[in-house]
């Protein structure tokens, strides 16, 4: 239960920070707008000449124009991923940054050709427009593009592997992940991933793989809360069984079942340790 709601936690922190950085992303495209139009109104002060308000505003449409391109880049990004074959995509990301901009030129020249006269009262022509638009701000747009493709590529890298990550990592290294056998002055180093089963033989615990079978010190309960649950599970209170080393598990229309191994062994699934098996063996 507390690793759902942590993972719960994880997903809406993570959908929290993607939203994050959509209104981030777009407010900056609203603050570049709104600096160029500035930076008109400083120039007209600087060298003592008409503004206009309306036409500045009109001809800085191509910077908010940006807002929706900037979604459609982030969908080509993640469908075209430089990690996956660096070279290669690094073209198609230049081809893509490329038509990006033509088409957001051509969108921008259609806009002021179109609103210049109910909102100037004059007419620019489109083709006047366009020629302007291309030796202006097409290589602009090429070179924003660009950089908004490497952006969202090192964004997606991190979404791919999102928060839960880390913690899994730290989780999974509380477990045991090898045995130390002793046997007098030498001592065997077991890896757990590699063992069949565990099992209780009178006082004693005896670990079991291809390789053979050894006596461990630890009792079988102790040895049971060190490893990990996502690899091993407990299914007797003489047994514990590598879930991944599990071939078939047939019931025995008793409330118990037979576990058979990957080594042809054949163990006893308690009904009292059916619970624990749901959704690993059965």
């Amino acid at each position: 239960m507390y690793q759902t709601i942590n993972k719960g936690r994880q997903i809406r922190f993570f959908s929290v920070t993607i939203l994050r950085h959509r209104v981030l992303r777009y407010l900056a495209w609203d603050c570049v707008a709104v600096l160029a139009i500035g930076q008109d109104a400083w120039f007209a002060y600087m060298k003592n000449t008409s503004f206009y308000w309306s036409e500045s505003l009109l001809y800085k449409l191509y910077w908010f124009l940006f807002i929706p391109q900037t979604v459609l880049v982030a969908f080509l990004a993640g469908r075209f991923p430089v990690q996956a074959r660096y070279f290669h995509n690094f073209w198609i990301h230049f081809f893509l940054a490329l038509l990006a901009s033509l088409f957001q030129v051509l969108i921008f020249s259609g806009l002021v050709a179109g609103l210049s006269r109910p909102s100037l009262g004059y007419a620019f022509r489109f083709e006047g427009v366009l020629q302007k638009s291309l030796s202006e701000d097409w290589f602009i747009g090429i070179l924003m593009y660009g950089l908004l493709f490497l952006v969202f590529n090192r964004f997606s890298e991190r979404a791919d592997h999102p928060v839960d990550a880390l913690p899994a990592q730290k989780a999974s290294s509380k477990y045991l992940s090898a045995l130390l056998i002793k046997d007098g002055a030498r001592t065997t180093r077991i890896q757990t991933k590699t063992l069949d089963w565990i099992g209780s033989e009178d006082s004693y615990t005896v670990l079991h793989a291809a390789e053979g079978k050894w006596l461990y010190s630890e009792s079988l309960t102790k040895l049971a809360e060190q490893l990990n649950p996502e690899d091993f599970v407990r299914i007797h209170r003489s047994c514990i069984v590598n879930i991944h080393r599990v071939q078939k598990v047939t019931s025995r229309l008793t409330g118990d079942y037979d576990v058979l191994m990957r080594d042809g062994t054949t163990l006893r699934l308690s009904r009292h340790y059916v619970r624990k098996a749901k959704g690993l063996i059965l």
